[in-house]
């Protein structure tokens, strides 16, 4: 069925009038009259009667007319919901995020995202960086938000802001709030991630190159941002995003443990592979997270 057809029939079937509805479609009689008869044709019936000096539908016609309504609707609706994709106003992303992407970035961004393309679906994954950059690789995530580090294949990176990790205990903690030397920190108790992700390779090897005995590390956890509470009531020593600790949640529970030697500096931003095309619902996120400072 030729959808201009369709159209057409409906126009008619609405202003029950032959003359009304070619005018109202700026289409010549003959031109509309011939639409209309490829549709009967089709259909193999009549789908209009003579009433006086216009239309009526017949049986056959009620019928293409209420279902036509819902096929055009229909249409239409798909049309406009591909123009969003096309314009980065709908579609699926998948986004990888760092724990401590969640407490001080992510919240903003999918603020902004609700009043921007609210038809944007986020489906987010919460890891550490090794677990994600591995599902990356896998072509499972279409980026990462969080530390950007080094991964096995090409990628292309987007520098949001820089953040440092810091050493954070309890309230009570001996240590809270004091200088600590690397003899001091390394006799404690720690609460990190596995010896995978890159936050805990920097530490190892601070605490290596400064002489000193491997961390005592008594519990280790996949994602430290979403642990406030248990770092605080293992009363154990971590190491965190500075950003994440001025958040509330962590506010109110730890405290840095001051070292200015052990502060690992990082960028902290997008990235995804190089051999892939990012939609344009992903890059309309993207735009969003780059922008993240005004939010």
């Amino acid at each position: 069925m030729n959808n201009k057809d369709l159209i057409y029939f409906l126009k008619v079937a609405e202003l029950k009038h032959l003359g009304y509805a070619s005018q109202n479609l700026n289409l010549t009689q003959p031109a509309l009259s011939k639409s209309i008869a490829r549709l009967e044709k089709l259909c193999q019936t009549r789908l209009f009667k003579r009433l006086g000096r216009g239309l009526e539908l017949t049986e056959a016609g009620r019928l293409l007319y209420q279902r036509g309504l819902v096929l055009q609707n229909g249409f239409d609706e798909t049309l406009r919901q591909i123009a969003e994709m096309g314009a980065g106003l709908s579609g699926v992303v998948r986004l990888g995020s760092a724990g401590s992407a969640t407490q001080f970035l992510l919240p903003a961004v999918c603020r902004e995202m609700q009043l921007l393309a609210p038809n944007i679906k986020l489906e987010i994954q919460i890891g550490m960086n090794d677990v994600l950059y591995g599902m990356l690789g896998r072509n499972e995530l279409d980026f990462i938000l969080g530390p950007i580090v080094k991964g096995d294949k090409p990628v292309i990176t987007v520098p949001v802001t820089e953040d440092h990790v810091v050493v954070a205990a309890s309230r009570n903690h001996p240590l809270a709030g004091k200088e600590a030397t690397a003899a001091q920190l390394s006799r404690c108790g720690w609460i990190l991630p596995a010896k995978s992700v890159a936050m805990r390779k920097w530490l190892d090897r601070y605490f290596f190159d400064n002489h000193c005995p491997a961390l005592d590390v008594r519990i280790e956890i996949s994602s430290l941002a979403a642990a406030p509470e248990l770092i605080a009531e293992s009363g154990l020593l971590s190491f965190i995003s500075e950003n994440s600790l001025s958040e509330e949640v962590f506010a109110s529970r730890l405290v840095r443990v001051k070292n200015d030697d052990v502060i690992m500096a990082r960028s902290f931003g997008i990235t995804y592979l190089a051999e892939n095309t990012l939609s344009p619902a992903a890059q309309r996120v993207i735009e969003v997270i780059q922008d993240y400072k005004n939010l």
